[in-house]
């Protein structure tokens, strides 16, 4: 496994399980079991710790550590990151429609939900990309 492969890793577990932790906060604030602020931080903490492993990981020792193909699955994963922040966006613009209705409104106060929500999409396909890509390799890789 390869540097890339390790950080995208560190990112993918790190993310999902924030993800995970950050529904459970909404659903506990819904339901009004009590408070979700320890599920925000811990959410926080995760992602934090899978950023700081990110950073952590070294770069490959030998003679070449960044060759054409991984300058393509860079590129490739920038596509699939693109393409899913695309579909992210029309369905955010196009849910509230289906949602509330065409007389309905929302708040403008949540609009930044909107670049939060396209970022997360950004880079949970560019690292799952990368990862995809680099197990495509034969056996020897």
């Amino acid at each position: 496994m390869n540097r890339e492969q390790k950080r995208a890793w560190a990112i993918v577990i790190s993310m999902s399980l924030a993800t995970i932790l950050g529904v459970a906060a909404f659903v506990v604030h819904l339901l009004e079991f009590g408070s979700p602020t320890l599920l925000v931080f811990a959410a926080a903490a995760v992602q934090g710790t899978g950023v700081l492993v990110f950073f952590r990981f070294q770069p490959d020792k030998g003679p070449i550590a960044f060759d054409e193909r991984d300058k393509q699955i860079q590129k490739n994963a920038s596509l699939a990151g693109f393409g899913a922040v695309y579909l992210f966006i029309i369905l955010a613009s196009f849910a509230p429609i289906g949602i509330l209705g065409e007389k309905g409104s929302v708040p403008v106060t949540s609009m930044p939900f909107l670049l939060v929500g396209a970022g997360l999409c950004q880079a949970y396909a560019f690292f799952v990309a990368i990862l995809v890509q680099y197990g495509r390799g034969g056996k020897d890789e």
